[in-house]
């Protein structure tokens, strides 16, 4: 009896090992689509959970009808078993234009989340399928993210985090390129400081905000044609202008959050 139980256990041990290594990538995609509460999604996923790839789907959530967008290329990944079996999840993910390196992440069972340096980089069409104003806006581009080392531990976040938006343009007007923008922050969250900058084009944007508990934004700043622009480039980013917030002359008012 004793050599049965044994002989079992051993059987049983097999199997789940080799149920585990040969999981299927698809397993992910539930997981995925749940963590990011439908706005992000893995589609043609093929591999393993453990070293797979599939396409990134970015989505405006799970409701009906929501806007899509993907990228072209797939996402790879590898995850460490044996760190696994420590209740640590070491994670690597690759993909060939939207991440100058490969970035690691490692999250420990207490939840405590440690990403490496990174650059992601994203087409910019991607903001439409956020819902308004971006998808009247429709914006052309690439946006960027930037940061040397990200910590996330008991929900403070800790790390020098810069985005900027280059090539910009818009459905609503003809000028094409706008401009070249940058959002740096400073600080931690919660009480995450943010400065809006202008590093060229004919649309100056600036202003300054922070992100306080709760994921509660308070931002405030203006966007207006630089001074001494053409007078034909000044009405073409008219339209554009009023959109983005209340209009004080030839300036908007920018004020999101309260």
């Amino acid at each position: 009896m004793l050599r049965a139980l044994v002989f079992g256990v051993v059987a049983l041990t097999a199997t789940v090992a080799t149920v585990a290594a040969y999981a299927p990538a698809q397993w992910l995609t539930g997981a995925v689509r749940n963590a990011s509460q439908g706005h992000v999604d893995l589609a043609d996923a093929s591999g393993t959970i453990w070293s797979g790839q599939a396409i990134v789907v970015i989505s405006g959530g799970v409701q009906q009808g929501a806007p899509r967008s993907s990228l072209a290329e797939p996402l790879t990944w590898k995850l460490s078993p044996w760190s696994l079996l420590a209740g640590v999840v070491d994670l690597t993910l690759s993909h060939p234009t939207a991440l100058a390196q490969p970035l690691a992440i490692r999250v420990t069972f207490t939840r405590h989340v440690d990403a490496g340096p990174a650059t992601v980089r994203l087409p910019a069409s991607l903001l439409a399928t956020l819902g308004a104003p971006w998808n009247t806006i429709r914006p052309g581009g690439v946006i960027s993210f930037s940061w040397d080392r990200l910590l996330i531990n008991a929900g403070r976040v800790q790390g020098n985090l810069s985005a900027e938006w280059q090539f910009a343009s818009s459905a609503l007007t003809p000028v094409s390129p706008f401009g070249h923008y940058r959002l740096q922050s400073s600080g931690s969250y919660p009480g995450l400081q943010l400065m809006l900058l202008t590093l060229s084009g004919p649309l100056e944007m600036m202003g300054n905000g922070t992100i306080a508990e709760g994921g509660r934004l308070r931002f405030q700043g203006v966007a207006r044609a630089v001074p001494g622009a053409d007078p034909a480039i000044k009405l073409q980013l008219a339209g554009l202008i009023a959109l983005l917030g209340r209009r004080e002359g030839e300036t908007a008012i920018l004020n999101f959050g309260s």
